[in-house]
Order: structure tokens, then C-alpha cells, then sequence
């Protein structure tokens, strides 16, 4: 190549290198990672959208396309129908879904519930645990987890949203654990399945702490042997001394909250899930 050659192909380059950091280009990007993080291909996008925001086939092929017909319309819709994080879609959050916070409060993710599950609503929920390894948790588990919801719709493919129950959670942190079994026990009350895999430690890491999408790392997930709430239950793990204490300072901080109906929930259904006779009741008054 002569000298010429070697000046046009370093002006391509630079072009080319300012193109990917065009800010305009960069949200165009996100807005389809988004798409396809979710299941929905750039060719369906079109079929979810309402007619007004629709664009030509072509228009979705790229970010380059996309770049010039995105508006504000189609932001404000996706951060709607998927639940984003503000500032996930421009750029000025790493974390692009909502947290929903209830360490200590877990009232909160209670009364979260209550608000999403009304007869016309029609949603299922699915709660995802992500461990580092394939172990039961015990006295000697270590290492960051992540608690995610999965919001799905009756036909469980229109619409995907996912949330955020914890962050930075860690297995030597014992409010981390009990926060853990009151988020179980909850989601327990409420229906929700449970599933539990596992994820390399450094990209468990990002997950706890909410980087980037969700659907990514899911998919990046293996699976595991047991269920998410595994540990909640002495007929699936038993009653060693570490894990009764544990229950009882979970039921204890959900009476607190006065959450005494999931309490009886679980109660009910260790005795149902072991067969053993009798009922009980928590009583508010006697803190359980």
C-alpha cells in the first residue's frame, strides 16, 4: 500500500470508530439489544409495537438505520411495556431494570404483589435464584447471589419484565440469607414459580449487581438441580440448627412487617408438604 492508501484507510477507521460512539447510534443500539434481549426479533418488532410507532423493515435492520428514525415515542414505550430503569435507553444508567426494593422492608415487595396480581391484570410470575455454584446453601456458602422476577403475561410470550429483588446480596451476610427466605416465602405466597441456576462467579457479579440486561444473563445460565426455594423448606432440606434459626428470624422479621398471612402460608404448608396432623396459626399479638 503507498502512503495515500494507508491516509484514506486511517480516515475510515477514525469515521468509522466516531460513528460507534455517536451518542445518537449508541441509544439506537441499546433500543434493539433491548428487542432481542426480551425474545423479540427485528424483524417481529413491528407486530408489538402500536401502529403509530412503527418504521420501515429496513429502519430496524441496524442501529445505522435506526439512529435516524428513532424519536422520543419509542423510548418512552419501552421503558413502559418492559419496565427499564430510567436512563438504561440513553445511556446514563448501566442498569436497565427496575429494583424492587424490600431488604428489611419486606412489606414492600408484599404489597408489590397485591398491586400487580388484580383479576384483569393476568400476569404469572417466575422467580429466579442465581447461585455461583451447584451446592446447597449452607453455613459455608460464599460468594454473591441475585434474586430476579420475571413478570410474564397469560400466554407467556408477549410481554417479558424483569426486576431486581436484591443487590450485592452475599451468602456471608446473614440479613442477606434471612432477606432471601422472606423474598421466597413471599413470592411462595403469591404463586410465583421457582427456579434456581447457576452462573460463573464474575458474571454473578455484574447480575448482583445490576449491570447491563437481565434476559442476558439468564440465558448465559446452566441449570441446577434445585428449586429456588429449596432451603425455605425442612422436608426438601431438613432441620439442621443453622437453617431452623435462619426460618425462625424470617418468620419473625415477616410478623414484624405484619405479613402474619404468609407466615401461616408457610406454616400450613411444611405441615401439609411433611403430613403431619394439626393446624397452626400465628398470632400477631404473641409476634408469632
Amino acid at each position: 500500500m503507498n502512503p495515500k492508501d494507508w491516509i484514506d484507510l486511517l480516515q475510515r477507521l477514525f469515521v468509522w470508530l466516531s460513528e460507534r460512539h455517536n451518542p445518537v447510534r449508541q441509544q439506537a443500539a441499546r433500543v434493539l439489544e433491548t428487542f432481542e434481549a426480551h425474545g423479540v426479533a427485528r424483524t417481529e418488532i413491528n407486530a408489538l409495537l402500536p401502529e403509530a410507532l412503527q418504521l420501515s423493515a429496513y429502519q430496524w435492520s441496524s442501529a445505522d438505520q435506526l439512529k435516524l428514525a428513532l424519536r422520543q415515542a419509542h423510548l418512552d414505550w419501552l421503558d413502559q411495556h418492559f419496565a427499564l430503569e430510567e436512563g438504561w435507553l440513553t445511556g446514563k444508567s448501566d442498569s436497565a431494570h427496575q429494583h424492587l426494593f424490600s431488604y428489611k422492608a419486606p412489606e414492600r415487595l408484599h404489597q408489590w404483589f397485591q398491586e400487580q396480581r388484580t383479576p384483569e391484570a393476568g400476569v404469572d410470575f417466575k422467580l429466579h435464584l442465581v447461585t455461583p455454584d451447584t451446592h446447597e446453601i449452607g453455613p459455608g456458602s460464599e460468594g454473591y447471589y441475585a434474586l430476579i422476577l420475571e413478570e410474564m403475561d397469560e400466554d407467556h410470550s408477549a410481554c417479558r419484565r424483569f426486576y431486581h429483588l436484591t443487590e450485592g446480596g452475599h451468602f456471608e451476610h446473614r440479613p442477606c440469607l434471612i432477606h432471601l427466605l422472606q423474598v421466597l416465602a413471599i413470592a411462595h405466597h403469591h404463586g410465583a414459580i421457582m427456579r434456581r441456576s447457576q452462573l460463573d462467579a464474575a458474571s454473578l457479579y455484574q447480575l448482583s449487581h445490576h449491570r447491563e440486561l437481565i434476559p442476558s444473563w439468564l440465558d448465559m445460565c446452566r441449570p441446577h438441580q434445585l428449586e429456588a426455594d429449596h432451603e425455605l423448606w425442612p422436608h426438601f432440606s431438613g432441620r439442621p440448627t443453622w437453617l431452623e434459626e435462619l426460618r425462625a428470624d424470617t418468620e419473625q422479621g415477616l410478623c414484624d412487617a405484619q405479613l402474619i398471612e404468609v407466615v401461616e402460608r408457610i406454616r400450613r404448608d411444611i405441615q401439609r408438604f411433611s403430613r403431619q396432623p394439626g393446624t397452626i396459626r400465628c398470632d400477631a399479638a404473641s409476634r408469632c
